[in-house]
């Protein structure tokens, strides 16, 4: 792990502490009864946490990525649902708008974000259209001082408890990624609906919907991104493979590792207990230095954003292995404890769930590869 300074060991302590007194408790529920935890966004904001990469002229901390981090690994080790809430205040939509807004556009959500009144969720995916963005049908066309939005997006992640949507559609004529853009979409708005709950295998609290917009007007001036300008937002994919998912991916493994240790060391077999097993203890230390290395390599990553040098290789790398990690380790966590590992009574079968999906989110590992091996090929220094 990163040598962290003692403000961050702090952080850490803290973020621990309110995490396990009102996130762990009822964790299982939030995924039991396939509801956000939206409460916990009012916890969050009174303790002066979300929003907290948001630059102090909006009323965030201006935190680094390696803060977000930590305080995302220790959210997520209680409850991946509310770390997935958490990052409603400092994820992509947040980014895009900080980074890539208008003044007006600025001064009216980043102040939001960071006391909970705005939270933000991106509809991108539809039905026919995931990783490959420019063959989205979504079309949004200019009337006078209105765009007319017509389509769907599915897999939208917050849905349920945004009420702004960064929304990707086709604008013009032209075809592929360069008729891309992406406008600013509120609930309330005539014509737009969030549909039925999706339910999905894990994160069954992330509030995870459909968006359908039916002759929505959007004010011109909601225009965040013109056609022709996805190239702007790499940064901000990147960011978010770096600062939200992996470390969620790395809470849910910890937390499984946890228990698990916990149940070797509490049940006994054959008059030993289990974690005297020199097999057990094998699977214990691969655990651990899967989860140890998969954090020195998001820490580096989260380090490499904050001195502007992040790119799309480390952010590429961070997610696969945490995405590939998470999922290992929760699944041995389970064989080690056996039926209680299968009982929903006990999180470590949630703990997979959850990871599962990360990886198919944000880009799947697959296209990850792809990415790194271009980096690569393409003569990048990257060591």
């Amino acid at each position: 792990m990163t040598r962290l300074s003692e403000e961050q060991r702090l952080l850490v302590d803290t973020v621990r502490g309110i995490s396990e007194k009102y996130f762990k408790p009822d964790a299982p529920k939030w995924d039991q009864t396939s509801t956000p935890p939206a409460h916990h966004i009012e916890i969050l904001a009174q303790h002066g946490l979300l929003g907290m990469c948001i630059s102090e002229e909006y009323g965030g901390a201006g935190a680094s990525t390696l803060d977000l981090v930590l305080t995302l690994e220790q959210i997520a080790r209680c409850c991946p649902n509310t770390a997935m809430l958490f990052a409603s205040g400092d994820g992509a939509p947040c980014r895009a708008i900080a980074q890539l807004g208008t003044k007006e556009q600025k001064d009216k959500y980043l102040p939001g974000f960071v006391s909970g009144a705005w939270r933000a969720a991106w509809g991108m995916s539809e039905p026919n259209a995931g990783s490959d963005i420019g063959s989205m049908s979504t079309r949004a066309v200019l009337k006078g001082d209105r765009y007319i939005l017509n389509g769907s997006k599915v897999w939208c992640s917050l849905a349920q408890v945004a009420n702004v949507f960064l929304v990707f559609a086709r604008i013009g004529d032209k075809q592929g990624l360069g008729g891309v853009g992406a406008l600013l979409v509120e609930t309330g708005t005539q014509g737009f609906r969030i549909g039925k709950h999706l339910e999905l295998v894990g994160l069954r609290g992330s509030g995870m919907a459909e968006l359908f917009f039916d002759d929505c007007e959007i004010p011109a001036e909601n225009l965040l991104l013109a056609p022709g300008d996805m190239r702007r937002l790499l940064s901000v994919f990147n960011f978010d493979r770096v600062a939200t998912n992996p470390p969620i991916c790395l809470g849910a493994a910890i937390s499984a590792f946890e228990m698990a240790t916990q149940h070797l060391q509490d049940r006994k077999q054959y008059g030993q207990r289990l974690s005297d097993f020199q097999g057990l203890q094998w699977k214990l230390a691969d655990m651990a230095m899967d989860i140890s290395a998969a954090r020195a390599l998001i820490h580096r990553a989260a380090d490499a954003f904050d001195h502007g040098e992040g790119g799309s290789i480390d952010a590429s790398i961070a997610k696969t292995v945490s995405n590939e990690m998470s999922v290992r380790v929760t699944n041995t966590s389970m064989q080690l404890m056996g039926a209680y590992g299968m009982s929903r009574e006990f999180r470590v079968e949630q703990c997979y769930r959850d990871v599962r999906g990360l990886s198919v989110g944000y880009g799947t590992t697959e296209v990850q590869r792809n990415l790194i091996a271009r980096e690569i090929l393409s003569g990048r220094r990257w060591l």
